[in-house]
């Protein structure tokens, strides 16, 4: 058990060192919502997890950060989106690993979100 609990813990601090090295080169795209930044993040969280236009590599993850602030994200970080309050509304950067497959689809999804 002890060494299912450390490999766990290793693959989520991957995940994350993923995460920002992807968010240093900047987003693919930039959007801004009047609506919520909870209500945004769960529409992308939704949209992103369609088994139809996304198959079997639609395992969509969300975390909430400080008040206001979620990052969604898909299975070992390959897309996602951080979406946080800013005064009264609500920003959202895009991110993509380069050589992804769905990016215009997974942007075009956030989008319908906004």
């Amino acid at each position: 058990m002890k060494h299912w609990a450390g490999a766990v813990a290793l693959a989520l601090l991957a995940g994350c060192m993923g995460l920002n090295q992807t968010r240093s080169a900047g987003p693919a795209q930039v959007y801004a919502s009047q609506k919520p930044a909870a209500a945004v993040a769960e529409c992308i969280k939704v949209s992103w997890g369609n088994l139809q236009l996304f198959g079997d590599v639609a395992d969509v993850f969300m975390e909430q950060g400080k008040l206001g602030e979620f990052t969604v994200y898909t299975t070992e970080g390959e897309y996602f989106a951080d979406v946080s309050a800013k005064g009264g509304s609500t920003a959202i950067s895009f991110y993509a690993k380069p050589g992804g497959k769905a990016v215009d689809q997974r942007g075009a999804m956030v989008a319908t979100c906004l």
